[in-house]
């Protein structure tokens, strides 16, 4: 995490300075990517949407600052939830399973090239079982572990209370947990028949 008070002055910096706003993309580019492309799931799709989202901030960087009270991250955040409402609305497409190529760039880039293929895997794998969780749930794990918000953040985000999504996130992750054993004991049985 970063010092608020730092990121404030970035902020407020970045507004007209382009070495301050670079920093700024850097910082939360990775955490953005990994989230909207766990809800579009097609490289390029994903891409041309994080690209509108830096776009938005550029435009309206200047009125975070009347917005005291609310983070960098929730902002962006927000910014990133309406520029996916816009892709879907745009193109009329509807969530899909994430690709194997989407999933490599959601990867911490320190794996190295033969353990990637089968994180990929994975990744596929609790992305199709995240779609199978009911809207609000998927979201919420979304912003929390695609991106890295924290429970506060993710309040803002969504417009609730924070004990909400604390409630959310510990039956999704507890859904998540039972449609795993499943899959784990089903594919047991197969393999003793």
């Amino acid at each position: 995490m970063h010092d608020p008070v730092d990121e404030q002055a970035l902020i407020q910096r970045a507004i007209d300075d382009p070495d301050a706003f670079q920093e700024l993309y850097t910082r939360y580019v990775r955490r953005v990517y990994s989230y909207v492309a766990s809800r579009i799931g097609h490289r390029q799709d994903a891409e041309d949407v994080v690209s509108e989202v830096f776009l938005r901030v550029i435009k309206n960087l200047d009125q975070l600052r009347q917005r005291q009270q609310t983070s960098f991250a929730a902002w962006l955040f927000v910014i990133a939830r309406h520029a996916i409402a816009d892709h879907y609305r745009k193109n009329g497409h509807s969530e899909e399973y994430i690709s194997l190529d989407v999933a490599e760039l959601c990867a911490p880039a320190e794996k190295q090239p033969d353990h990637l293929l089968s994180h990929n895997e994975e990744s596929a794998y609790l992305y199709s079982l995240i779609l199978t969780l009911p809207e609000r749930k998927r979201e919420i794990i979304t912003l929390r572990f695609y991106g890295g918000l924290r429970n506060q953040e993710i309040a803002k985000v969504l417009g609730i209370g924070e004990k909400t999504v604390s409630a959310y996130l510990s039956r999704a992750v507890n859904d998540l947990q039972e449609k795993c054993h499943a899959a784990q004991s089903a594919r047991g049985q197969i393999r003793d028949e």
